[in-house]
Order: structure tokens, then C-alpha cells, then sequence
């Protein structure tokens, strides 16, 4: 099996994420079960800090694909940390649209602590340790409601002096810009489509939570997503106005052979330099991603 370079004994480090696993759980979970194994066998070699779910764990908000999700993921507790956030394929369906009903919490069951609503887990934050200090990691429900960016907000603040990531299932879209249901209508899979939004402040897209969350807090480094349909993969590096960058990166294979054939993200931050590499491989195929889309550097 091929092997990603190794993190350096330097202080090095590895976060994973995992692209809508949603066909897996559907139609193959033998290829979630050989990203999982991968991710629980490598951690120590890799010193994989943490693993990011971007979103669409299941296809549909039903017993048997929660369960097959759930029996490849626990496999990493105890290993390594992950995070979970909800896509609108992990919501159950109502009259048109999708619903705030999900029995994600059934087979994960949610802490006491870090949760915007006791015993939901769709809407959470976590400080994960790290090679060279701790990170706060917001995750954040599909379309996520304005109580939702107020609270995520206050997160942000309270924990400043922490470098941050924000994961959410739909914020950028395949044309490496944000989802914006008034500034781009023409983009197909924004969340408004997808949710009632006859409740002001029931939805926010990317570019809302952008300006609602992201541009008003200089700790959050990154925003990771996934969703959109188009050839799988955007990034966008957008500035704040006072000055500080943020990465928002897309990722979602779904439409490929094998509902993605594996392919996971491996962000390989190296704090020394303040560089990531980001690179994308399949444990399933044993295959690396070697354009220029999927093989990359950015500084933080």
C-alpha cells in the first residue's frame, strides 16, 4: 500500500477529512470500512491530530445506513478524535424539503458539553489537541439557523486566542465561490433550496455565514465543506477587513465511480513554516489525486 509522506517528529500534523460518505453508507460500506481502518492504522504514523466528516454521512435519514455508518466510524473511538457534521441527506425528508429530524443522535450519542442544543450534536464545539497548541473546531448543521451563528460567534470570541476551524456541509460551491442565495442564484445546490426559509434567519447559506460568522473572527483559519455536485472539488481564500485570511475549501467525490472511491483529504499542517499541504487519497483504490485541484499548498 501506498503511504502519504509520514509527519515529520517536528511537530507535524495530520487532520483528515472525510467527504459526503453518503453512497458508502447507501451502497458500499466496504469503502467507508477501508477509509476508517486506514485513518485508525496509520493515526500514530501519520500523528493524525483529528478527523473532520463534512457532511452527508447517510443517504437517507434511516436506520440501516446510520447503522452501517456508525459501525465503520466508532471504530475510531478511542483512537482519534472526530467531528461530525450533518448534511441534508442526514436530515429526513418532509413535504418538499428537508426537515430538522434526524436520528443522528441515536447512534451518536451527543455529550453533555459543547453542544448548542442538549442532545443534538449537529450543532457542537470541541477543543482538540495538537502539535503546537490546541484548536477550536465549530461544526455546524446544514443551512445553519441564525441562533446557530450566534452561538457559533460566541464560541469564535470566547476562545480568540485559539486557531480555528469551522465545518459545515454546504458553504463553497464548485465555482470557488460561496453559496449565495441573492448574489448567485444560479447555483444549484445552495441550502435555501433545500430548506423552509419562511422563518427570517431559518437558513443561512456560505456567503451569510461568511458575513454573519467567518469575516467577523480572525481565529478561524479555515472553513471545510463539502455538498456540491459540480466536479467535486473549490477553494477560495477570501480576506477579512482587518486584514486576516481565511481558507474555505470544498471537497465531495460522490459523483465518481464508486460513490468517490475513497478519496478522503490529508491537511498536513506543518506549524513551524505555518504551511499546510493538503493531498487527496483513496485507501479503498490505494490511489493519490495528483492535480493541481487536489494537490496543494496554502499558508496559515
Amino acid at each position: 500500500m501506498v503511504a502519504p509522506n509520514q509527519a515529520s517528529s517536528g511537530g507535524d500534523f495530520t487532520v483528515v477529512t472525510l467527504p459526503d460518505t453518503q453512497y458508502y453508507a447507501a451502497a458500499h460500506p466496504e469503502i467507508l470500512d477501508a477509509q476508517i481502518s486506514w485513518i485508525a492504522r496509520e493515526a500514530a504514523a501519520q500523528n493524525v491530530a483529528f478527523v473532520l466528516h463534512e457532511g452527508d454521512i447517510v443517504d437517507a435519514d434511516e436506520p440501516r445506513q446510520w447503522a452501517r455508518a456508525a459501525g465503520s466510524l466508532h471504530v475510531l473511538d478511542g483512537v482519534v478524535p472526530y467531528v461530525l457534521s450533518m448534511g441534508n441527506h442526514d436530515y429526513a425528508r418532509g413535504d418538499r424539503v428537508i426537515t430538522r429530524r434526524t436520528l443522528v443522535d441515536r447512534y451518536f450519542p451527543p455529550p453533555s458539553t459543547g453542544l448548542y442544543e442538549p442532545g443534538r450534536i449537529e450543532n457542537r464545539y470541541q477543543i482538540l489537541p495538537a502539535p503546537g497548541g490546541p484548536w477550536l473546531v465549530i461544526s455546524l448543521e446544514f443551512g445553519p439557523r441564525d441562533g446557530v451563528l450566534d452561538w457559533a460567534d460566541r464560541v469564535a470570541r470566547r476562545y480568540a486566542a485559539l486557531p480555528a476551524i469551522v465545518v459545515t456541509h454546504a458553504y463553497l460551491a464548485s465555482d470557488d465561490a460561496r453559496f449565495d442565495h441573492v448574489g448567485h442564484p444560479e447555483q444549484l445546490f445552495g441550502p435555501h433550496r433545500y430548506l423552509d426559509d419562511s422563518v427570517a434567519g431559518s437558513v443561512n447559506d456560505g456567503e451569510e455565514i461568511w458575513r454573519k460568522l467567518v469575516a467577523r473572527n480572525d481565529n478561524i483559519l479555515f472553513v471545510l465543506c463539502g455538498h456540491d455536485l459540480g466536479d467535486g472539488v473549490g477553494r477560495l481564500e477570501s480576506v477579512r477587513p482587518d486584514g486576516t485570511t481565511v481558507h474555505q475549501i470544498l471537497a465531495n467525490y460522490q459523483m465518481q465511480p464508486l460513490g468517490g472511491g475513497g478519496y478522503l483529504r490529508l491537511l498536513q499542517f506543518s506549524p513551524a513554516d505555518r504551511r499546510v499541504r493538503v493531498r487527496t487519497y483513496s485507501p479503498y483504490l490505494d490511489r493519490f489525486k495528483t492535480d493541481p485541484d487536489n494537490d496543494f499548498h496554502l499558508a496559515y
